[in-house]
Order: structure tokens, then sequence, then C-alpha cells
């Protein structure tokens, strides 16, 4: 974890976390920028002050209320994935509004899907008002004014894409605003699944795989949104991609598995081999293809990490499908230039230098504070 600055307008330099990975000495590869800020790291007369600075800068202009100011204790964490943002935020009891004049001075086009993973929150958009709490989701548009507030701590994943990346007219979204939806099992849950495992994984990624990751996330809630309303329909390629997404994720999660084939791939989506790669080809690749390569990447991580030090290398090749070492030492070596004894050996301690930046910098309102005012004042939904 590197530690990283950041000096907010009017205010103290103030240090963020930065997760950079362990690397290999053939290959350099910058891992995608997480950004975290917490007020624990500045004094407290200004965490207030400070978080508001940050959030507006990162997210959008809102002018926030909270009646606690002088120990606000909150946290931040942003991933930037150029057409989508992530974000991981906990705060206390406020209450932040976003009226029709901070969106003339700035309407980013911002679509967020905000899903609280502690405490409830209390949602007044788009004429109407919801409380969204874990198990849900809620979803708004930053070019509409609204209110947001919670009389509790509250955690919550936010998830950002650009209004104009998705193929849907506004007249279509609007009627999803503001519902409290349950995530489920189904294509919300993936949804929201899929946003956390790849803030989870930051460091597993390069910048090169944003874009691809920002598809992904984008097709999956263009799909979301398609259930909500019988009018939408998500155009057939993003439902391809999603049918690839799933499969993906189903060999992800069955890498382990001897018994892992395309056949196998192909039952659990409930289609045919042939339909399937036929998909996986529209993509570049083939099934088998691809699960052998996710194999070696994931023997490669773990030849590279001190945890498994004591693990020899076949052991290390069987628990990813490759049962016979010599087999495994001559697709590893033809996958990465050297055997993976030899790279084991190799293997450095250097960490890369890496720089984050905080994406779509908006214009903010100063901090106003009105003392013994309920956050929640002005919703008539009860959390």
């Amino acid at each position: 974890m590197r530690r990283m600055r950041w000096a907010p307008a009017d205010g103290p330099t103030t240090m963020v976390d930065h997760a950079v990975p362990e690397c290999d000495d053939l290959q350099v590869v910058r891992p995608l920028p997480l950004v975290r800020f917490s007020t624990a790291d500045v004094p407290k007369d200004v965490r207030f002050a400070t978080w508001h600075e940050m959030t507006a800068t990162a997210l959008i202009s809102t002018t926030v209320v909270a009646d606690d100011i002088d120990d606000f204790a909150a946290v931040v964490e942003l991933l930037d994935l150029g057409r989508v943002q992530l974000s991981k935020i906990s705060y206390p009891p406020l209450r932040a509004e976003r009226s029709s004049r901070h969106i003339r001075r700035s309407d980013p086009g911002w679509f967020y899907l905000t899903v609280p993973t502690g405490g409830p929150l209390a949602i007044n958009h788009a004429d109407r008002q919801c409380t969204v709490g874990p198990g849900q989701f809620a979803m708004v548009d930053t070019s509409l004014p609204g209110v947001v507030a919670n009389r509790r701590p509250v955690q919550q994943l936010i998830i950002h894409v650009l209004r104009s990346d998705l193929p849907l007219r506004h007249a279509q979204m609007r009627p999803g605003l503001a519902r409290a939806f349950p995530l489920g099992g189904g294509l919300g849950a993936l949804l929201v699944g899929t946003a956390a495992q790849i803030m989870e994984s930051a460091d597993q990624y390069s910048p090169h795989d944003a874009r691809a990751l920002a598809q992904v996330l984008v097709d999956l809630l263009v799909s979301v949104l398609a259930q909500f309303d019988a009018g939408v329909g998500a155009a057939s390629d993003a439902q391809h991609r999603l049918l690839h997404l799933k499969a993906l994720d189903f060999i992800e999660k069955h890498l382990a598995d001897p018994g892992l084939t395309p056949e196998g791939v192909a039952a659990a989506q409930s289609v045919s081999l042939r339909y399937l790669q036929m998909l996986f080809r529209e993509q570049g690749s083939t099934i088998a293809g691809l699960i052998r390569q996710r194999r070696l990447e994931r023997c490669r991580r773990e030849l590279r990490e001190d945890t498994f030090r004591r693990r020899s290398v076949a052991a290390i090749g069987a628990r990813w499908g490759f049962g016979d070492a010599t087999a495994f030492s001559r697709a590893f070596k033809q996958a990465f230039g050297t055997p993976p004894g030899e790279y084991r050996q190799r293997k450095c301690a250097r960490t890369v230098n890496g720089s984050a930046r905080i994406a779509n910098p908006l214009p903010h309102k100063l901090v106003h504070h009105r003392p013994g005012k309920d956050p929640t004042q002005d919703l008539r939904s009860s959390q």
C-alpha cells in the first residue's frame, strides 16, 4: 500500500492510500489507480470541509448539511474506468442536496446506481421518494434535482455511468429512478457483484483493461434497466456480451475444478456449445483457450507470491488443473517465455510507482452547516 498526496483547495495536503501489487522482472504492469481518502488523515477541525471538497471534486456538486462536524468520520474509495466510475463511501448522518442551480453550473450527465451495504438511505428524486437499504439498489440521474439523506451511518457502493453511453432515451430511464429494487440473485446482483469484485481486485488490472471492464458494467446496467420497463429492450449485441460475461464469470469461479470443460460452461448458461463457441470467437478467443489462459495466469500469480513459497511448482500447477507437471511446464513456457521454476527464481519484490487521479473535477459549493437540523427533513419516507 503506497501513500499519495492529495491537496484540496485552500486546505492541508493529505495522504491517500494507493495499492500497488508485487511484480515480476519480465513485465512491468501499472495497476489501475484506486484512490482512498479518509477524514482520519486530516485534522479534526477541517475534516468535514475536506470531505465535502473531496467528494464534490470527485463525484458531483451538492450542498451538504450535517449536525456533527467536529469529528466527521468518513471514507471514500474511487476507481476510474473512464466511461464508468466506481466508488465505495461510508459517512455519518447527513443531508446532501443537488439543486437546479448545481445542475446549471455543472451537469456531468452521470447515471448512478447506488447500493447501500450498511444502513438505510432516503432518496427524494424525480418526483418520487423511497428508502433503500442493504439487499436493494436505487438509481439516480444527476441531471435531475434530488436529496439523499441518512439518519444513521451508511456505507454504499455507487456505480457511475455516463448517461450518453446508455442506449436508452431519458424518458425510458425515468420510471426506474428513485425506486428500491431488490438485488435478488439476478442481473442486479451480478452487476453489483461484478463492480465490487473489480474494486477489490483493482491491483490485478492495468489501465489497458479499463475500457473492457467499463463495457462489461455498461452492458449489465442496460440489461438491468431493461427489466423494469417492457418497452425498454437491450440491444442484441449487449445481450450477447452479457452471455459472454456470465460464461466468463462461471469459468473464473470454477478454474480450480479439473472437470471444467467447454461443454460444462455452455450447459451452465443453458445454451448450446456451438452457440457459446460462436460468441467466444466473436471476442477473438475460444472457451478452451480462455480456460487454459486464465489457469496459467493464476499459476503465474501464485509463483511470484511469497505466500505460496513453500508450495512446489508442480503443486501449484495441479491446483489449477494441470495434473501433468511436464505438460504444465511446457504450457507455462509457451505462454510466458520461461519455465515456471525459472520464473519463480526470477521473481522480484520491486513495487511499481503509480499515480492516482481523481476523475471529472467539478465545481462545488462551500459547506453549509446548520446545527440541530434533522438531516432527513423534507423526506416523508421513514427509515
